[in-house]
């Protein structure tokens, strides 16, 4: 065997992720390919909901859910299954090795377990059959922790940037 054909071994996490002065950055394909996938979920779930809510067509025996609803529920579902394949990628790497950065712990654990919240509640509301008002209460509360779950990724990305130069303005002044 000549050494071209040799492999290196290599770790998931140091293709996904590059560790830079105690924090570990998800490298920039992976990071498109995440926030890709929560703006399709987001936009497809929040599509979802405007037309189940809002948009009813008129049908031969009256009205009737609106054409789109059904596809675009499984786009949205679609999404949220490459989702879960992606989230244990991130948390068999990213977060065991981020666990020890303080400054996003807290917003870590949070993006740990409202994903968590998603599946659990995305599978009782398409498996499980429920009381009218008891399903309106799930899909409202997978709705806005849906509906939420983004910015609080958004502010865990750009945390460490806001804190960075939060401190390097305190140290430029004078005293």
């Amino acid at each position: 065997m000549d050494d071209k054909s040799k492999s290196i071994p290599v770790e998931a996490s140091e293709v996904c992720f590059s560790a830079s002065a105690g924090a570990i950055k998800v490298r920039k394909p992976y990071q498109v390919w995440l926030f890709t996938l929560f703006a399709i979920a987001w936009c497809s779930g929040v599509a979802f909901f405007v037309l189940k809510t809002w948009f009813m067509v008129e049908g031969d025996f009256g009205p009737e859910k609106h054409p789109w609803q059904f596809p675009t529920l499984q786009i949205h579902g679609f999404t949220a299954f490459l989702m879960m394949v992606t989230f244990g990628c991130v948390l068999g790497t990213h977060v065991q090795q981020s666990w020890n950065v303080r400054p996003r712990r807290i917003l870590g654990i949070i993006l740990v377990a409202l994903p968590v919240f998603q599946m659990v509640t995305s599978y009782l509301l398409y498996y499980v059959d429920w009381e009218r008002d008891s399903r309106a209460v799930l899909e409202y509360m997978h709705l806005g922790v849906g509906f939420i779950l983004p910015l609080i990724l958004i502010i865990h990305v750009l945390l460490p940037k806001l804190l960075k130069n939060r401190e390097l303005k305190r140290l430029q002044q004078p005293g």
